[in-house]
């Protein structure tokens, strides 16, 4: 008998590859089946709906890039290497898993995305509670400029989020892993402390 864990991933492997292809709307239940070659049984038994597969597949892929955040600042804790390592596994992340960086980018809006609005709050909490207790550390040991969180968190992610948007996009030639250090760099320039003499 076929593990239920592996039929889960073979489902939401199947499902992303339609969504992709079709967008969500456009998928239906038995394009994933055929695609996946489960029947509609074993579908139903794990998942009610298209809809319910999408918001699954939209909140693994997450808890997947946000697992991958938690374990770099676990090995880069300090500020600058963290900041960087932050921003490097950002791009990585992409260049690795396109095809789910392009998923989570296109579905937040999706219907069934938003259905489950509950649960994926539910789930950033925990995530961006480990990341404020990280970026709180260094505001107090001086490490970073005093501002808001949300901003710290725009300033971090706005320019590698644009390169990753242009380049999933093909509007850009410029090679994402080359463009990795560029923006480590430009990312912790912008949030680490100033000196005095740098404001003027």
């Amino acid at each position: 008998m076929r593990n239920p864990g592996h039929r889960r991933e073979e489902v939401l492997k199947a499902a992303l590859e339609c969504f992709l292809e079709r967008g969500v709307e456009g998928t239906t239940l038995a394009a994933i089946r055929e695609r996946s070659g489960a029947s509609t049984g074993s579908i139903y038994h794990l998942f009610e709906s298209k809809d319910a597969i999408a918001a699954a597949l939209y909140m693994d892929v997450l808890g997947e890039y946000q697992a991958g955040v938690v374990e770099v600042l676990k090995a880069q804790p300090g500020a600058r290497d963290g900041v960087e390592a932050l921003v490097r596994h950002h791009l990585e992340w992409t260049l690795a898993r396109p095809d789910a960086t392009r998923f989570l980018m296109g579905a937040r809006g999706v219907a069934a995305v938003v259905a489950a609005e509950a649960s994926i709050r539910e789930q950033n909490k925990g995530f961006f509670r480990q990341l404020k207790e990280w970026w709180q550390a260094h505001v107090r040991d001086g490490a970073f400029e005093e501002m808001p969180f949300e901003l710290f968190l725009a300033i971090l992610r706005g320019p590698a989020q644009e390169m990753v948007r242009d380049w999933l996009a093909g509007r850009t030639k410029t090679d994402l892993r080359a463009a990795i250090p560029v923006l480590a760099r430009a990312a912790w320039q912008s949030v680490k402390k100033q000196s005095p003499r740098s404001r003027k």
